[in-house]
C-alpha cells in the first residue's frame, strides 16, 4: 500500500508529510523511489544516458564467459547410409497416390455399369436419375422466344397497332397544347 502512495506522491496525486516521514526512514521505500524515479525518466526521456559508463565492459565481460552451445554438424556419411528402400520410397510415394485413385474410378465405373445392365444386356435403370419429361408427356417449350399457343392472329395484331398510334396521337396533342400553355405563361411574367 506504501508503494502506491509512494507512486502517487511521486506523480504529484497525493501530499502527506506522513508518507515522507517513513520514506526517509524505512530503506526498501527509498529503493522503490530510486526504480520509480528511474523508469520515470525513462518514460519521459529526459536523459540520454541511462546506464553507467562500465555497462557496455560489464556486458562485454559476460557475454565473453557465457559457454557457447556446440551445434550438432552431420557427417556426409549419413546421408549416404540411408538405405535404398527410404530413397525408393520418395520417387514412388506419387506414384502410389496416382493408382489409387484411378483404380478408385476404374470401380467405380464398373459398378455403375453393372448396376445398370440387366440379364439380357440391356442398359435398364429403375429410376432414372433424371426424369425430362413431364407425367402427361408433353414437350413445352421453356424459351420465351418461342412461340405459344396464344400467337396472336392478324386482326389482333391491327386492332394493337390502331390503339398504339390513338395513343401517339393524344400525347402529340397534349403536348402540343401544353406548349402553347406554357409558352404564354412565360410570356406574362
Amino acid at each position: 500500500m506504501q508503494k502506491e502512495l509512494l507512486s502517487a506522491y511521486l506523480d504529484g496525486e497525493y501530499q502527506n508529510d506522513h508518507l515522507l516521514d517513513t520514506l526517509c526512514r524505512d530503506e526498501e521505500l527509498q529503493q522503490a523511489w530510486n526504480r520509480y524515479h528511474l523508469v520515470r525518466t525513462v518514460v519521459r526521456r529526459e536523459t540520454t544516458v541511462l546506464l553507467g559508463t562500465d555497462f557496455t565492459a560489464k556486458m562485454a565481460d559476460l557475454i565473453d564467459a557465457e559457454p557457447t552451445p556446440q551445434a550438432a554438424q552431420y557427417a556426409p556419411l549419413a546421408l549416404q547410409r540411408v538405405s535404398f528402400v527410404h530413397r525408393l520410397k520418395g520417387w514412388l510415394n506419387p506414384f502410389t497416390q496416382i493408382a489409387v485413385a484411378a483404380s478408385v474410378c476404374l470401380v467405380a465405373v464398373f459398378g455403375v455399369q453393372s448396376y445398370l445392365q440387366s440379364d439380357n444386356g440391356v442398359v435398364v435403370a429403375d429410376n432414372p436419375v433424371l426424369q425430362t419429361l413431364p407425367f402427361t408427356d408433353n414437350i413445352q417449350q421453356v424459351s420465351y422466344n418461342a412461340p405459344s399457343r396464344d400467337v396472336p392472329t392478324q386482326a389482333q395484331l391491327e386492332q394493337q397497332s390502331k390503339r398504339i398510334n390513338m395513343m401517339l396521337q393524344n400525347y402529340e396533342l397534349q403536348r402540343r397544347a401544353n406548349s402553347q400553355q406554357l409558352s404564354a405563361a412565360a410570356d406574362h411574367e
